[in-house]
């Protein structure tokens, strides 16, 4: 794990200079029509509306605990005759997933990017802000899940710190960190009606666990950079190594087939952090659990 250190010195400083001030965000609320308040520029913000979405409320926690289960039970990595590539299907690969991160939860929260180049922040009062990837229409939703939606350029006065914070987050990344997975191309199809957002992660001593609101859970291991990413509706994993090479694999032909120790110790992690995201309500969930790595004053990224 690397430290982001700025020109300057570290990003902290340079947010911390832009805002003219240290205090943390408020948990104050974009002001809405529907409140029937004016913004203080004399516009009004769009009303806020609430998801519309069939999904089930643990964003498939569920079904992947139980895909995965299924394989570290059957000990893939014992078999006699181990045949990972039976179990490849590039069809699998998943449509999203993280491609750049960067936790600065001891003071303002966690920045991301995904793979279509759209950047989300998920902050410690537990909204999100969403720059979709034309890089002109935002997205906040509150911690209550009611969403609104505004450009860029034209967005209510509260939301201006939030904003601003997602400004540097994205030329941050865009300046000092590496894309991942940027040779893998995502999987082609309409099932995203909407972009994804964060919905909770933690840091353990090992890695970062990041589950998306679309059931993709993503790990990243600090020490060696490899990852996996878990889809639970393609019943699939995405395993990307040290030298950034990724195969994608279904859990059931895992079970199976088999599959080396380096992607069933994968496995077995991966299924101990869903049971301490089953067993921890997210909408009281810390973003980022307590570690030495954490407590910095700096932001970090795997």
């Amino acid at each position: 794990m690397k430290k982001c250190v700025d020109k300057d010195g570290s990003p902290v400083k340079v947010i911390n200079r832009e805002l003219g001030k240290k205090e943390n965000l408020t948990n104050k609320a974009p002001v809405s029509s529907s409140t029937g308040k004016q913004q203080q520029d004399g516009q009004q913000a769009t009303g806020a509306q609430q998801p519309k979405t069939d999904e089930p409320t643990d964003c498939y926690l569920k079904d992947l605990y139980t895909q995965v289960t299924s394989v570290v039970l059957s000990k893939p990595d014992e078999r006699e005759n181990v045949n990972e590539e039976e179990s490849e299907d590039p069809a699998a690969v998943p449509m999203i997933w993280v491609s750049k991160w960067v936790d600065y939860s001891d003071k303002y929260g966690l920045g991301y990017q995904l793979c279509d180049d759209s950047i989300g922040v998920l902050f410690n009062d537990f909204t999100k802000l969403l720059l979709l990837a034309d890089g002109e229409n935002i997205h906040y939703i509150e911690r209550s899940n009611a969403e609104h939606y505004h450009q860029l350029k034209n967005y209510p006065a509260p939301l201006n710190k939030k904003v601003t914070l997602l400004r540097y987050f994205r030329n941050y990344m865009n300046e000092h960190l590496l894309k991942a997975a940027a040779s893998m191309c995502p999987r082609e199809g309409d099932e995203l009606a909407r972009i994804p957002s964060l919905r909770t992660y933690f840091r353990t001593r090992s890695a970062i666990i990041l589950h998306l609101t679309n059931g993709t859970l993503q790990i990243n291991f600090f020490e060696d950079h490899t990852k996996i990413i878990l889809c639970p509706l393609m019943g699939a994993v995405t395993y990307i190594d040290e030298k950034r090479n990724f195969r994608t694999y279904r859990l059931a032909s895992l079970e199976k087939y088999g599959c080396k120790t380096d992607l069933a110790n994968r496995l077995r992690y991966a299924r101990n952090m869903i049971q301490k995201l089953m067993v921890t309500k997210s909408s009281t969930m810390k973003t980022s659990a307590p570690s030495s790595a954490s407590q910095s004053a700096q932001p970090t990224t795997a």
